[in-house]
């Protein structure tokens, strides 16, 4: 009986020192995936200066003196893009990629279902080029799509959105982002 005891003691001890040890290996508290999200977050904010908040609202939200690396993003309203002269993800070299007519383009088509297999591309495509090593890529941020109303052809992004009437709009809207986020959840 003394030595099961004992060993029960042992057990507890060597269990009570590796969890020390886990809560060791964290040098901030955000980095402990067992805590709450909120508590994490404000720890995070906690330790952010004013200028590091300030450049998270910019397009690399990276804070490297704590080790957090930013999501990229990548645009998405005719197909992802990634490389070329903007350098879309941070690439120079484009990456081959499905093209699809611009948003306008797609709205003639009055097919949310058509618009759903759209959006279900570039989501298989997102969701291949953020596991692909080759690719590095650090986050699932596409820009797309366009929720706004088309309604003056003079302004420079009428393209990328479906058109000037509200219901319109959110209903191939609504069909994109659905599908988009499916396949971007059910893949790999």
């Amino acid at each position: 009986m003394k030595s099961h005891l004992i060993t029960i003691l042992l057990l507890i001890g060597l269990l009570q020192a590796g969890i020390g040890k886990a809560h060791a290996q964290y040098k901030y508290p955000f980095q402990n995936p067992n805590l709450p999200v909120e508590k994490r977050i404000d720890n995070i904010l906690s330790l952010m200066t004013l200028d590091e908040k300030i450049s998270c609202l910019s397009t690399d939200p990276s804070i490297p003196r704590l080790g957090i690396k930013g999501a990229t993003h990548v645009e998405g309203l005719h197909g992802v893009s990634m490389g070329g002269p903007a350098k879309w993800g941070k690439y120079a070299t484009p990456t081959p990629t499905t093209t699809f007519p611009q948003a306008y383009g797609l709205a003639e088509t009055w097919d949310p279902a058509l618009l759903k297999k759209v959006a279900a591309v570039e989501g298989y495509e997102t969701r291949y080029l953020f596991q692909n090593p080759n690719y590095k890529s650090k986050g699932l941020v596409v820009r797309a799509p366009n929720a706004d109303l088309g309604r003056d052809p003079r302004w420079g992004r009428t393209e990328e959105c479906y058109g000037e009437d509200p219901f319109f709009n959110g209903t191939m809207v609504t069909a994109f982002v659905k599908a988009f986020r499916a396949t971007i959840t059910n893949t790999g």
